[in-house]
């Protein structure tokens, strides 16, 4: 088997691994797809396998919807999400606000629009890998293929090598949509995140390696140190009691044997109790909080005053044009949110003050608590 071969080659803890991570990237993406259609929307455990490029086949998703989907910062690879038409067309159609999916259309919008959804999708699912791997992972804008099929998609992989990873899931939208897409991926992508999560996770077959290397050495040991450690107890044999533990400790780590570790990883530790003290009122407590806030005061925060919201579609946002006016949830008259740093502090009434609009507080949310001792 050659070193190429060896790269492609998954064993079944690398597939564990790279099962657990998708599972976590696509659980964001599904979350984000909710968003985007106000419905719930859930993605099943993946199931994963190697197969050989030639022998990929997809027949009972078609026809397709290709997206490619390249990383270029982080990790380096691509990946193709496979997706029915028809499941697509449902989707269009629940974000365009219409009645039935007969009537959409792969024309230039409904593209756009698609690649807008796995835009949304494969960036949450890039965050959610980011933080997994502590570092940044940013992907290219998704390419909607225009030709999908068995023979485009080898051709695409073949450039790669003899095989890729099929990851199968199970796509589940409330009242919409019940099916399966494909996620193909190339190997040696598959490969670098695997080694990355491994090292996240603190999987290490090396150090599990040495350590059975070692305890094989065990009974092939030269018996000199096993003499020196027996002329060391004769040597402090006069004074048991303290002696002894003092002798192994002071000598080198460097030439201690296996069996002199041992011994030394097995000798008893006095431990004593500790006595804790009687908790009462301290009065350098108060003084210490006093001083933290102190810290504190002087850091900026954002206050911003929201008047109004509303929910609208892609398809509504897009139609707009100068003039047109937005419906917000509150009437006329209504109080205004005080918001600070995202959080809702206060209401009021919307006032001008030299000629500049501000804000009188008529309401306070939540009222600022006394420190107590």
């Amino acid at each position: 088997m050659t070193s190429k071969e060896k790269i492609n080659l998954l064993t079944e803890m690398d597939i564990d691994v790279i099962g657990e991570v998708m599972n976590i990237s696509m659980g964001t993406a599904a979350t984000a797809m909710s968003t985007i259609l106000n419905t719930k929307v859930n993605i099943t455990t993946p199931r994963i396998e190697t197969i050989d490029v030639k022998d990929f086949e997809f027949t009972h998703l078609e026809p397709v919807v290709g997206v490619l989907i390249k990383y270029i910062e982080g990790i380096d690879g691509s990946n193709v999400l496979l997706l029915k038409e028809a499941d697509m067309k449902k989707i269009l159609a629940q974000l365009f606000d219409m009645e039935t999916s007969d009537a959409v259309e792969f024309d230039e919008i409904s593209r756009s629009a698609i690649g807008e959804i796995m835009n949304q999708m494969m960036g949450a699912a890039a965050g959610a890998l980011a933080s997994f791997l502590g570092k940044i992972v940013n992907i290219s804008p998704p390419e909607i293929l225009d030709v999908t099929n068995k023979n485009n998609i080898r051709e695409l992989f073949s450039l790669k090598g003899d095989t890729l990873v099929s990851i199968k899931f199970n796509l589940s939208i409330e009242g919409l949509v019940e099916s399966e897409f494909i996620s193909a991926m190339d190997p040696l992508l598959v490969k670098e995140i695997v080694e990355m999560s491994m090292g996240i996770m603190g999987i290490d077959g090396e150090e599990e390696e040495t350590e059975s290397q070692e305890e094989e050495s065990l009974p092939i040991e030269p018996e000199e140190p096993a003499f020196e450690e027996s002329r060391n107890q004769v040597r402090t044999e006069p004074k048991r009691s303290s002696q002894s533990a003092s002798v192994v400790k002071s000598e080198p780590s460097s030439a201690r044997g296996p069996t002199e570790k041992m011994i030394a990883k097995k000798k008893q530790v006095q431990v004593s109790s500790y006595n804790y003290k009687e908790l009462g009122e301290e009065p350098n407590i108060i003084k210490s909080v006093s001083n933290n806030l102190d810290l504190i005061m002087s850091v900026p925060i954002q206050i911003t005053v929201e008047l109004g919201k509303t929910q609208k579609k892609i398809k509504d946002i897009a139609e707009l044009t100068l003039g047109n006016i937005i419906e917000l949830d509150k009437q006329a008259g209504d109080q205004v949110d005080v918001i600070a740093n995202g959080r809702l502090i206060a209401r009021g009434d919307v006032v001008v003050v030299d000629d500049n609009y501000c804000v009188k507080i008529t309401e306070i949310i939540k009222v600022k608590e006394e420190l107590s001792s």
